[in-house]
């Protein structure tokens, strides 16, 4: 009798050489904003380099930010990895209809707006002069001034930093096993 193997036709070290390609490959993600979803808005992420380009956003905010305001200096991390591992990326969109994510672009300059495009986004949206002029303050109208609507997001961001291979789109948050 011949040993049935769970993997067919292939042994293990093939399907460990197919994870590992498969990991490498990934580079980057679209997490969709939550609110935006007739125009499908998701903001474009890539890995960081190392774990010390996360290490200098989290020191930065804990020099800006007093140790008192916890909740605050963990949004601003959360706010700083955000933009920071979008750029280079950008925003963009996945209207109803179209199979993948395109760039916004409204001024058709070849690459997708950036959260630091302040001044542009403020005027796509008819933000106020001098209201919005940092990428942290372009973040937070995105998301409605909703600082949980940002963590959410930045911990999908995280999931998917952990997980390269997660579905973050379809994935259920802290709900465990469903019976």
């Amino acid at each position: 009798m011949e040993d049935s193997h769970p993997a067919g036709d292939k042994s293990i070290l093939d399907l460990l050489k197919v994870d590992y390609e498969e990991i490498l490959a990934i580079k980057d993600v679209y997490i969709p904003i939550t609110g935006w979803e007739r125009t499908g808005l998701a903001i474009k992420y890539r890995l960081p380099e190392s774990g010390a380009e996360l290490d200098r956003i989290a020191r930065k905010v804990f020099q800006e930010v007093p140790k008192k305001d916890q909740f605050k200096r963990g949004l601003f991390i959360a706010m700083d990895t955000m933009i920071r591992l979008q750029e280079d990326n950008g925003l963009f969109v996945k209207p109803p209809g179209v199979d993948d994510y395109v760039q916004l672009d409204p001024s058709e300059q070849g690459r997708a707006l950036e959260l630091a495009d302040a001044e542009e986004l403020s005027v796509i949206f008819g933000w106020k002069d001098n209201e919005v002029t940092t990428a942290r303050q372009a973040l937070k109208k995105l998301f409605g001034n909703n600082d949980i609507a940002i963590v959410t997001h930045a911990e999908k961001l995280q999931h998917w930093l952990v997980d390269t291979k997660a579905d973050i789109t379809t994935e259920l948050w802290g709900l465990g096993e469903l019976a």
